[in-house]
């Protein structure tokens, strides 16, 4: 597998690329039709992982300004859009009133917090895989990079745990497989002694993520 990634990685990130586009498509439309707040949440983190992806994958052909400019976007992105995982859960739940204003409270210190990390990142180009792109330096404070690492895990907990409680009210497995593979994919790396690919196997896992995301919004619609 890793030899494949290492010689296919722009081919897989393209594909991973086009899924997330039409996922995007189809949540953009559905929020149009429903003007459900969780599909919107959904729509934002898709588009989110889009851009970062984009980045990556068209690394290569930018002038390094615009490469470096563009890839703090794509930190600011995830430091924003990764609280917003917290929400789905909460919307997924149908909790209202004073526990959504709650919530939506914590989520906002997480992305003001993950905002701040993001813009404090100080990065490097990297040339591996058959991609050119920006990682973080070890100039970056130690609590960003700690912040943002922790952040792509903690906030793909509740959409486990809410997907289980889910699957228990016989509410669809979709929310639950969104978290599972999200969390397999990002530990997987790690896991199987190819770190420095983790940021293509965990693409793999996002847009799993995303396709999972479309599937329960699909069945919430038809529950309505």
């Amino acid at each position: 597998m890793r030899d494949f990634l290492i010689g296919n990685g722009p081919l897989v990130v393209g594909v991973l690329l086009l899924i997330e586009a039409a996922v995007l498509v189809c949540l953009l439309k559905e929020h149009k039709r429903a003007k459900a707040p969780l599909v919107l949440c959904m729509a934002l983190v898709t588009a989110g992982l889009l851009f970062d992806g984009a980045v990556i994958l068209l690394g290569r052909f930018l002038p390094e300004g615009l490469l470096k400019a563009l890839s703090m976007g794509r930190y600011l992105f995830h430091g924003l859009c990764m609280p917003l995982l917290l929400m789905i859960s909460v919307y997924a739940l149908g909790l209202k009133g004073t526990a959504l204003k709650v919530f939506w409270g914590v989520a906002a210190l997480l992305m003001a917090l993950g905002a701040v990390a993001g813009l404090m990142t100080k990065l490097n180009v990297v040339d591996f895989a058959g991609f050119l792109r920006c990682t973080g330096s070890d100039a970056t404070p130690k609590w960003a990079d700690s912040y943002l690492s922790t952040l792509s895990v903690a906030m793909v907990i509740p959409l486990i745990l809410v997907g289980i409680w889910l699957m228990i009210k016989r509410k669809g497995p979709f929310l639950f497989l969104s978290g599972l593979f999200m969390f397999a994919f990002s530990a997987l790396g790690p896991a199987t002694g190819n770190i420095d690919l983790i940021f293509l196997i965990g693409m793999i896992g996002e847009a799993l993520m995303v396709l999972f995301f479309l599937l329960h919004a699909k069945k919430a619609a038809k529950k309505a």
